[in-house]
């Protein structure tokens, strides 16, 4: 699963505790680090203490109790399903009975509190960061639990991209992105509808197995699932007589933009596995790198404060980095991306001439394909997390993350298993 998505090998080499966690959703507890400003406003922020939901369905919930559209429900991150989840919302509320629906608000197994007003939606600059409390069961090694620590802490802690940001259950999400930058939208339309994949219940794949080979879609729509509401719905775009383009475009917005989001977070986790299996090393930066700096307050967050390693900085650049100040970080690629000739920028290169792709296709004629292209660090600096554990019947860490860090990702090096 882990290599679908471009993730390959371990930074550290001592043998791993093995065990498993979010067996149950108690196991896997995350708390938002948001900065929000409370005074005044239409936007209602609420604090929610949810178990067993994820973001998008809880905000679909939300909106029908509510009866109001989800576009006037924000908030800073997704969170996943199994786990314990507190999160922050924002509500934009325009009358009292839509104020008096909130106060008197009851979703099964949720505890929603009302923190205060605002005069804008939460958006994702809102989020420094994540607090993690994750139980590892049947662990196994727990004497090597400060061995790899300390190698972490010498070498780097790779920072990719999780299982969840190309999929659910099929990580499918980066190859429907490759096929619509490439502008083969057939392609992309039954990968995302059809394409079987190991793990997904039986109904479903074999229902997925028939049509990817016959693309009978009197039959998908007959015999798919009703959860899998999405694709239920391109088939029937395609019932109407729309084209697999037509049919993709009607998506959600931010479904549409996680397609190219997903294929740039797997040539970012690819290049990061080359960079370790060559390197052995996130400390060490040569010219011509990225590099990101860190910001120290209660909890810490990075920059996005992006610059290249040249001369003039290099002596300064390492000095932080031994001190746990700033990170290696690699672009992720887009149209405004600059390429020259140093170690990462030639990794992209070969990743897109591979796939098939140019810089300029990221330039796309519809906005929710298109990307200019960022920059992620690479190391999430375990230095910085605050990492405890106890060991005991079974092991609990606990550490915070600045946003875009995946909990799962860091527990990887320590269990030393394949994620799933």
């Amino acid at each position: 699963m882990e290599e679908v998505v471009g993730i390959r090998g371990y930074i550290t080499s001592h043998e791993g505790i093995d065990g498993t966690f979010k067996e149950n959703p108690e196991d896997f507890y995350v708390e938002e680090v948001a900065d929000l400003k409370i005074g005044e406003g239409d936007w209602v922020i609420i604090r929610v203490k949810k178990v067993n939901w994820d973001t998008l369905n809880f905000v679909r919930v939300l909106s029908n109790k509510l009866r109001i559209s989800q576009k006037r429900i924000s908030y800073a991150g997704t969170k996943d399903k199994r786990a314990v989840s507190v999160q922050y919302f924002a509500v934009r509320i325009k009358s009292e009975d839509e104020l008096e629906r909130l106060r008197s608000l009851s979703v099964k197994d949720a505890e929603i509190e009302i923190v205060g007003r605002t005069n804008k939606p939460i958006q994702l600059g809102d989020l420094k960061g994540n607090i993690f409390r994750v139980i590892v069961r049947n662990a196994k090694n727990v004497e090597n639990i400060p061995l790899i620590e300390g190698e972490l802490r010498a070498k780097g802690t790779p920072n990719f991209f999780g299982l969840q940001r190309f999929g659910s259950i099929r990580f499918i999400t980066h190859e429907v992105g490759k096929y619509i930058l490439k502008r083969d939208y057939e392609t992309a339309f039954w990968i995302y509808v059809a394409k079987p994949f190991e793990g997904e219940s039986e109904d479903a794949r074999s229902v997925r197995e028939i049509l990817w080979n016959t693309r009978d879609v009197k039959f998908g729509l007959r015999e798919m699932p009703k959860y899998l509401r999405y694709e239920r719905t391109l088939l029937q775009k395609l019932r109407e007589g729309r084209s697999e383009k037509e049919a993709l475009l009607s998506l959600p917005k931010n479904l549409k933009m996680m397609f190219i989001h997903a294929y740039q977070s797997y040539v970012f986790n690819n290049v990061l596995s080359d960079r370790i299996a060559e390197f052995g090393n996130l400390k060490v930066v040569e010219k011509g790198d990225w590099v990101d700096f860190v910001n120290l307050n209660d909890y810490y967050t990075f920059r996005e404060d992006f610059v290249k390693v040249h001369d003039h900085n290099y002596k300064r650049v390492k000095f932080l980095i031994e001190r746990g100040l700033c990170a290696l970080a690699i672009p992720l690629p887009g149209y405004e991306t600059p390429l020259g000739d140093d170690w990462t920028s030639e990794r992209i290169r070969f990743y897109l001439e591979r796939d098939g792709i140019d810089l300029k296709d990221f330039k796309h004629e519809y906005k929710e394909f298109s990307s200019k292209g960022s920059v992620r660090v690479a190391d999430m600096l375990i230095e910085q997390t605050n990492l405890k554990y106890e060991v005991g019947e079974n092991v609990v860490f606990s550490f915070y993350l600045p946003k875009g860090c995946y909990a799962t990702i860091l527990l990887r090096e320590f269990v030393k298993k394949p994620l799933s």
